[in-house]
């Protein structure tokens, strides 16, 4: 089977307006019958100005925009000058069949292509504005992909940079072995390439088990580095990972077993992605990071686990607008609080929250502490959904491993007698009839007296959920929802509009934000 991509038509708006794929732009130039400038027999698609024809040829990947090179002696030079480099190994892998033969001939790919196409850069014209190499940690491969991304650099301005190195095997095949192995194989490839790590801005990495001074180094070699993203990573047991760099704007932390995580300084911090952490005893601590705007908290709540109190966990944070709370469809982690005075603080500045993935069938009441405690909340997003791919279905391992069969979480219906008056937008993905969904709007919408838009969908879907059988969905269907909005709206005053959607129709804005992208 072909491991090519379908090929997305490309369009270019301005002065022209076109459409195509590198197979139809050949079949367009070389057709006899296409009219011929009669001073140098060239085509008309090729008579474009240069930055028309790159602006097509940028949209492609890699393969495609090489192959756009034998078109005609006006193309020939053109994938030489691009601005943008994506080169990703998955563009050179049948999907479906990725083994480790695979795996090798891709990755030789990649080093191929990397080095021809860094080689033959016109260095008197466009420099590289964003270059991302998408690899395997394998043998030597990344050493070669290092030296010439390496040498780009010294020759040429490049302004983004980026490495997406992926293991052999994935985070659930991994065991301590391959932690360490793969730790190794990467501390030999930063070592050979320290001149390509100086030049990076952005790192993601994955199944790597670090020295105790590995990732000190790494961030002190990398001191161009704005993005980094571990994922299953750690450096060895009950060890604290000490985060210091000037440049880093956006940390994600996803999966690792990291004992505690220190931002100890981090002075142009903005995001911050904490996902998995092991120890519900102060996992994450804040030092200096005066920008940090956006947070991200995600775990799984096990039965023993303390729930948390975010008066304490964001309490060294003073500007943060935006915060997502994940929970996997399993037990709510966060403790609801009352909260007045300095313990409110850390809501101050807060004008999005989303919670995510809260499980199904719980009352959602607890919700409506964020609104008291931030005045200033312009949107709230809640998405409730059993996701069934990333549960624990099966009754013995959840009694194993403690999960929680009550998942809920209490707050006295009594705090809920306030008015806020800064929400006007309210997004529920998941929405079903039942009494205590319908009994949740009603009151978020009588606390909220400026509110204007309440978007109500369907439950979320998932192709890997495929062959799982979720419970019904009972959000209501178009005959209904009059009688769910009268049901909702009734004896209470508030001019908010209620929309109902499915996902399919939903909008993008609101996808976006409920992914938190």
């Amino acid at each position: 089977m072909s491991s090519l991509k379908p090929i997305s038509p490309v369009r270019v708006t301005g002065a022209f307006s076109i459409a195509l794929s590198p197979f139809l732009a050949s079949r367009w130039i070389m057709n006899d019958s296409c009219p011929k400038q009669e001073d140098n027999g060239d085509d008309r698609l090729s008579n474009l100005p240069e930055h028309i024809l790159l602006t097509i040829i940028d949209r492609l990947d890699i393969r495609e925009a090489a192959r756009t090179s034998v078109l005609s002696g006006r193309w020939r030079h053109l994938p030489a000058m691009l601005s943008r480099l994506v080169i990703n190994v998955w563009d050179f892998l049948d999907a479906f069949n990725c083994n480790n033969d695979e795996i090798v001939r891709g990755n030789e790919a990649v080093v191929k292509v990397t080095k021809s196409i860094l080689a033959r850069r016109d260095l008197s014209r466009n420099a590289i504005q964003f270059l991302c190499m998408t690899f395997f940690l394998r043998e030597d491969d990344p050493i070669s992909i290092g030296h010439a991304v390496a040498h780009a650099m010294a020759t040429q301005k490049v302004e983004i940079a980026e490495f997406i190195i992926f293991t052999e095997r994935d985070d659930t095949h991994c065991d301590d072995d391959d932690l360490v192995n793969y730790g190794r194989q990467f501390m030999l490839f930063f070592g050979a390439c320290s001149n390509a790590f100086g030049g990076l801005t952005r790192l993601n990495l994955e199944n790597l088990r670090f020295g105790e001074s590995d990732i000190p180094n790494i961030l002190n070699i990398c001191k161009r580095l704005n993005h980094l993203r571990l994922f299953n990573c750690d450096s060895g047991n009950s060890t604290m990972l000490q985060v210091e760099h000037t440049q880093l704007i956006e940390l994600a932390i996803v999966d690792c077993s990291f004992e505690r995580v220190e931002l100890s300084s981090l002075p142009k911090l903005t995001r911050i992605i904490f996902e998995g952490w092991i120890s519900f005893q102060d996992p994450l601590s804040f030092g200096y990071v005066p920008l940090l705007d956006v947070v991200s908290l995600t775990n799984v709540g096990l039965s023993w686990h303390k729930m948390v109190r975010l008066s304490k966990f964001l309490r060294d944070t003073i500007s943060v607008r935006q915060l997502q709370l994940g929970f996997k469809s399993e037990k709510i982690w966060v403790q609801p609080e009352c909260l007045t005075g300095r313990m409110a603080s850390v809501f101050d500045q807060m004008r999005f929250v989303n919670l995510a993935n809260i499980p199904e069938g719980y009352d959602l009441t607890w919700t409506l502490f964020i609104l008291k405690a931030a005045p200033i909340l312009k949107e709230l997003y809640l998405s409730v959904w059993d996701h069934l791919c990333i549960m624990e279905t099966d009754a013995k391992e959840r009694k194993s491993l403690s999960y929680s069969e009550d998942k809920g979480a209490q707050w006295e219906s009594s705090a809920t007698d306030f008015q806020h008056h800064s929400l006007a937008t309210l997004v529920i993905f998941g929405f079903q009839a039942r009494d205590y969904m319908m009994n949740y709007v009603k009151r978020a919408m009588q606390i909220s007296v400026n509110l204007k838009d309440v978007f109500l969908y369907d439950r979320l879907t998932c192709d890997k959920c495929y062959g799982k059988l979720p419970k019904p969905s009972e959000f209501p269907p178009k005959w209904q929802q009059g009688c769910v909005k009268e049901i909702i709206t009734k004896r209470i005053n508030s001019s908010a509009i209620i929309h109902f959607h499915t996902v399919a129709n939903s909008r993008d804005d609101h996808l976006d934000k409920m992914w938190f992208l």
